[in-house]
């Protein structure tokens, strides 16, 4: 899940809705949502140090919250040391 890349910048995020990120990293809806289409996305986006990140992605799953493979592959931001990484859900609303 954490692996470096060569980007310099931060992945665009995709269309996704929770479902696993591919082996790439890109987070994209596939077949079978557990959500309707017409529920809203909420997009959650962590910054800061690979390890920080790391720490926060597993406290969110340790919660119940979203699984690791959920989050797309962290990129580097261009600031030294710093990654970011997203998660895009779908929220039920009723």
């Amino acid at each position: 899940m954490f692996e470096p890349t060569d980007s310099t910048r931060p992945a665009a995020a995709g269309a996704g809705s929770g479902n696993p990120c591919d082996r790439s990293g890109d987070c994209r809806p596939v077949a079978g949502d557990q959500f309707p289409e017409r529920s809203p996305e909420v997009r959650h986006v962590l910054f800061g140090p690979e390890a920080a990140v790391r720490l926060t992605v597993s406290n969110l799953h340790r919660r119940g919250y979203a699984e690791p493979n959920d989050w797309c592959k962290p990129q580097p931001t261009g600031q030294p040391g710093e990654v970011m990484t997203v998660l895009i859900k779908r929220v039920p609303l009723t």
